[in-house]
């Protein structure tokens, strides 16, 4: 293969095959036009490089052979299809007939087909023009009258100054002479306006010439687009100019140009159709019926139609023969022995076999001009590159990655890999079929060269289509493909470039080598990252190999990451790699960000607390770790670096603490100023408030005195530097941290009070006022309540770290300020920040605070569950009469534990077995609504009653007493209802024995009769029998009796009592002495005891003598 011989691409005229199909379809074409019979038009159908140029040049020969009368002319359609193809065509038809005459010496005839030239392609064209103008008949009236005008004037101010009068007619008439002009321009302005072309009304402008339409004739010289009947015409007086000649036109090469172009030049070939049967020409016009259908079908037209408008348009249609059966391998060898020699055949079998497995052509055809480009690009591959691989490889190599596009990777992976026949049995049914395909054909190529090449690493095929592909030996080539593409790639940190190297035969020792070496972590981590990112690309099985390159941790300690290497850490640990190699340097990284917080703020190390925080962060959050709780003791460094940083992933300040000296520190530095800086640097204003909010708003009020506050040392430098710089918001703040207000702060409000704008300050002012309680000077600052709006997020941020709860509760019980605090309470109740309170103002001011803060949409339950939700002091609890009413009902009626546990000690405490006789007395005599609500709430829920003894003895001697009054007085109603409701609460038996004490003063001669009406209204229910058992007790329930009558209104409670009894007094017999009386007394009242009076008018004995009582005192029964 010293000596090698190249193939051209010239069609050829001798058919190289064994069968010579391709001479017998030239012959074919020729024994077809020579026949004036057949049809003139003929189409020649095959795929590219199928050699339709060879047979055409076969039937050109033949031609040749027949005589002069015949002549082959070819219009290469893909030469001159830019600009008008008809207009070139006309052009080099028009060359090769002037040609024709000038070797037939017919010099005369070519100026006829040149001027048949010129018309066909529009080089001259005339039209006419005509131009005809107007005058506007308005101009011809207006020149008349004008020039008219003046002479009537003139006459008629001759005859108006002579002493004939003239009649009317005549004035009207030299009236409508003289002013003629102006009434023609009205009537001709009146007219125009119907004219609804605005370029045609009537103007001034155009009064001696009028608006018209111009036609004009002249001859210009000018080029059109020449249209299919100018071609028609060019082509039949062309072919006239020889008609003793037979002209076959070939258009060549249509089925390669555009499709619109494609689609232009097939409507025309119909001229050709229609010339062909009248003068001396045939048109042959090769095509790919493939590409050319595809190009004619319209975008919803089925394949069929093109490709009957194919045959259509080629009635005869010959075609190349098929080349499978042409015996193209035999002349495949011809021409691999033409190029390489004949010493070994088998190598082109072998590269047929790949050739044909891998043709790029539709159908995998192989055609003649395939089959020598294929034969010439392995002879130029082979001439450069070194150490002369197989011809076999470069065949294989060639067909797959060249003409088929496919990645060279694809041949080259690692033989531990899936084979392509597993991956194409796993494959789902959306694969595309010809994808399948094609790989199935790549292995069966692939092995193929491992059976004759072997796959060794120094001389197997693997090595040798690297050689191929790189143009190099095989040392180099490795290094090429792997080695250096490698280090670049990690160098470089490309992970799409690594990824395309993992497939790669051996990159796993190429990588394992690159370890070895000194290489960068961090760029070795973000290309792993990087490729682990790509789709398809795994690096799980290499994450092993780095960690135990830095199992150590040493190097990783010292190299700097940047975010982009973190970002990788992470991503590899969640893939497998060791997080085991990075503890030594978290365990670094988090030693200098504990010494680091300890450390006095220094402006000049500001991009090394940086560095410091941020590596500390990242390697959290790459390792996933948390950060644990850490108290220091200076919040510089935590409101200076850590706090203002937003890009902190993991370290939360919220979970750094400072003890008691880092919150002394941490006010002192958010109230240092440019004035006073209390020897500390001054926060950036824009980092001010974010750090006061982000640490203080979680503070919670309580009734303590806050450890914080600024004590003595600052005090008077704070005090200066407000006098120096009133505006300076900080110095205010550090104002409301003073530990004691002096009188001197108050004075200095009022001082700058009136002149204060910044709303910050108001509020700082504010809270200072809630310190001091002095509610009426807080509602006095200007704008008080704009400031509270504007500075929301200061406002209840400086409460919270300022004031108390006693501080609060108690400025809400002044009307003045209960305005401005009590929805700062409410929001703060609602977010639980509060951590203690005093009871005592809720205890007895619970219905004001529960009115005041519902009006900022805080319930009264809300508020009741706030408030029991501290340790509430049942000790101390007010006396009951004291304790709030509202609260009191939610003690009552509560069921929370704290509610009941307060229930049951002011229960006990006001009603147990501890309250004496006198304390019973005083409680039922008392007025108090509390002590009544309260009994009333043991009554209805039949509360043990542990207090019955003394209360027993106290209801008896309160009762004695009040019924043995000399002059006696009725207790209150209020009264009466607490010594009711306490009887209530007794036993029954206790009930029975205190009606067993009352009963006695019933019929005692001593008690006044209206004490009887009271006590007989009030309690007669605990009287056990009211009947007299005595003639003494008979006499004195005839007195009562008779009371009753005299004063009914009285006695109404008495007498309504007595007729409750009615069963005992049925059964009652009364002495005969005073049966008449007792009978007479009833009927009397009988409206005040109706049940007794029916009983004894019914009973034996006195049925006559009440009927005629009745009829004494009512007239009639």
């Amino acid at each position: 293969m010293n000596n090698l011989n190249f193939q051209n691409e010239s069609p050829a005229d001798v058919d190289a095959f064994k069968g010579e199909s391709h001479n017998r379809v030239a012959q074919a074409m020729h024994d077809y036009i020579k026949s004036k019979g057949n049809h003139r038009v003929i189409g020649l159908d095959g795929e590219f490089g199928s050699g339709k140029s060879s047979i055409l040049q076969m039937l050109e020969k033949k031609i040749a052979k027949d005589g002069e009368k015949t002549k082959l002319w070819v219009f290469d359609c893909e030469q001159h299809y830019q600009g008008s193809i008809k207009s070139n065509f006309i052009e080099v038809l028009t060359e090769n007939v002037t040609t024709l005459l000038k070797e037939l010496n017919r010099d005369k005839a070519i100026a006829d087909v040149e001027k048949n030239r010129d018309i066909a392609l529009g080089r001259h064209y005339s039209y006419t023009k005509d131009t005809r103008s107007h005058i506007s008949i308005w101009a011809v009236l207006l020149i008349v009258s004008g020039v008219l005008a003046p002479t009537f004037i003139r006459d008629y101010l001759i005859r108006l100054h002579s002493e004939t009068p003239l009649a009317t007619s005549l004035h009207c008439l030299y009236l409508f002479a003289c002013t003629a002009p102006g009434f023609i321009l009205l009537f001709a302005y009146l007219a125009s306006r119907k004219e609804k072309d605005p370029k045609k009304r009537w103007n001034l402008t155009s009064l001696l010439k009028g608006n018209s339409d111009d036609r004009i004739t002249e001859t210009v010289e000018v080029s059109k687009e020449v249209s299919p009947l100018d071609l028609k015409r060019a082509l039949g007086c062309h072919l006239h100019a020889v008609k003793d000649h037979h002209i076959i036109i070939v258009i060549d090469n249509l089925d390669r140009l555009p499709r619109d172009v494609l689609r232009s030049v097939w409507s025309d070939l119909e001229i050709f159709t229609s010339v062909t049967g009248q003068e001396n020409l045939s048109v042959i016009v090769p095509f790919c019926s493939t590409k050319v259908s595809k190009y004619l079908n319209g975008d919803s037209e089925q394949s069929y139609d093109s490709k009957d408008f194919i045959a259509k348009k080629f009635p005869v249609v010959f075609r190349t023969p098929p080349i499978i059966t042409s015996g193209w391998k035999d002349a495949f060898r011809k021409l691999w022995s033409e190029s390489f020699g004949a010493s070994d055949l088998a190598e082109a079998d072998a590269c047929s076999v790949i050739l044909q497995r891998h043709s790029p052509m539709a159908g995998g055809l192989v055609t003649p001009r395939l089959q020598k480009r294929f034969i010439n690009d392995i002879a130029t591959t082979l001439l450069v590159t070194a150490d002369k691989p197989s011809v076999i490889c470069i065949a294989a190599y060639l067909a797959i990655c060249k003409y088929n596009g496919v990645a060279i990777e694809t041949m080259l992976k690692d033989p531990d890999t899936p084979k392509v026949e597993q991956a194409v049995a796993s494959a789902t049914e959306a694969e595309d079929t010809a994808a399948q395909a094609v790989a199935l054909n790549i292995d069966k190529t692939k092995r193929t060269l491992k059976a004759l090449l072997g796959e060794d690493m120094k001389t197997g095929w693997p090595i040798q289509i690297l050689q191929i592909h790189f143009q190099t030996s095989s040392d180099i080539a490795i290094a090429e493909l792997i080695d250096q593409p490698l280090e670049d790639a990690i160098d470089s940190q490309d992970g799409k470039k690594f990824a395309m190297l993992i497939p790669y035969f051996g990159f796993k020792d190429s990588f394992r080598r690159r370890l070895e070496g000194a290489i960068s972590a961090s760029s070795l981590l973000k290309t792993l990252y990087q490729a682990s990112r790509i789709e398809g690309c795994k690096v799980d099985d290499l994450l092993p190999y780095v960690s135990a390159r830095f199992i150590t941790g040493d190097q990783l300690k010292t190299e700097k990451f940047d975010a982009g290497a973190f970002e990788s850490i992470k991503g590899l640990i969640a893939l497998g790699l060791h997080k085991g190699i990075f503890t030594d340097a978290l365990s670094a990284s988090k030693t200098a960000f504990e010494e680091m917080a300890e450390k006095s703020y220094d402006l000049d190390s500001v991009e090394g607390y940086r560095e410091i925080i941020s590596k500390y962060d990242s390697y959290l959050d790459s390792m996933d770790e948390a950060f644990n709780p850490l108290v220091i003791g200076s919040s510089e460094l935590l409101f200076q670096i850590i706090m203002p940083d937003p890009d902190l992933k993991r370290i939360d300040a919220s979970n750094i603490s400072l003890n008691n000296q880092g919150i002394k520190d941490a006010v002192l530095q958010l109230a240092s100023s440019e004035h006073e800086n209390l020897d500390r640097i001054p926060l950036d204003e824009d980092d001010w408030l974010p750090c006061f909010t982000a640490y203080f708003s979680g503070k919670r009020l309580s009734i303590s005195r806050r450890p914080y506050f600024i004590d003595e040392t600052y005090v008077a430098a704070v005090t200066t530097a407000i006098s120096l710089d009133p505006a300076e918001h900080r110095v205010w703040f550090a104002a409301a941290f003073f530990g004691e207000f002096s009188s001197t702060i108050q004075q200095l409000i009022l001082r700058h009070l009136p002149t204060t704008n910044s709303n910050r300050i108001k509020v700082s002012m504010a809270v200072i006022y809630m310190r001091l309680e002095m509610g009426l000077l807080l509602t006095e600052i200007p704008g008080i309540d704009e400031a509270f709006e504007t500075e929301q997020e200061y406002l209840y941020t400086l409460v919270r770290a300022a004031t108390t709860s006693e501080h609060l509760l108690k400025l809400i019980l002044e009307d003045e300020a209960s305005h401005l605090i009590a929805p700062i309470l409410a929001t703060l109740i609602k977010e639980y920040a509060i951590s203690s309170v005093s009871s005592d103002y809720l205890y007895e001011f619970y219905s004001r605070f529960a009115d005041t803060l519902s009006e900022y949409d805080l319930t009264d339950t809300e508020l009741l569950e706030w408030f029991t939700s501290f340790e509430l002091m049942a000790e101390r609890l007010p006396v009951l009469p004291d304790i709030d009413r509202l609260f009191l009902n939610h003690v009552l009626g509560g069921s929370n534990d704290k509610l009941l546990e307060l229930r049951a000690v002011l229960l006990d405490r006001s009603f147990g077995a501890n309250i004496d006789i006198a304390g019973w007395i005083k409680l039922i005599e008392g007025v108090d609504a509390n002590e009544r609500t309260a009994l009333r709430y043991m009554l209805d829920n039949k509360i043990d009653f542990s207090g019955e003894v003394f209360a027993h003895q106290a209801v008896s001697a309160w009762l004695t007493t009040t019924i043995k009054q000399a002059l006696f007085v009725k207790p209150s109603a209020a009264i009466i209802s607490n010594s009711r409701i306490l009887l209530d609460l007794f036993e029954k038996d206790t009930q029975a024995i205190i009606g067993t004490v009352l009963r006695p003063f019933i019929y005692d001669q001593k008690v006044v009769v209206e004490a009887l009406f009271f006590i007989l209204g009030e309690y007669g229910e605990l009287l056990p029998s009211i009947t007299p058992r005595t003639p003494e007790e008979e006499e004195r329930f005839l007195q009562i009796l008779l009371q009753m009558n005299s004063d009914p209104t009285g006695a109404a409670s008495a007498a309504t009592f007595l007729d409750s009894r009615a069963a005992q007094f049925a059964e009652w017999k009364i002495s005969k002495e005073h049966k008449d009386t007792y009978s007479s007394l009833v009927t009397k009242l009988k409206a005040s005891l109706p049940t007794i009076y029916a009983n004894l008018s019914e009973q034996h004995g006195y049925r006559t003598r009440m009927k005629e009582l009745a009829k004494a005192f009512f007239g009639k029964e």
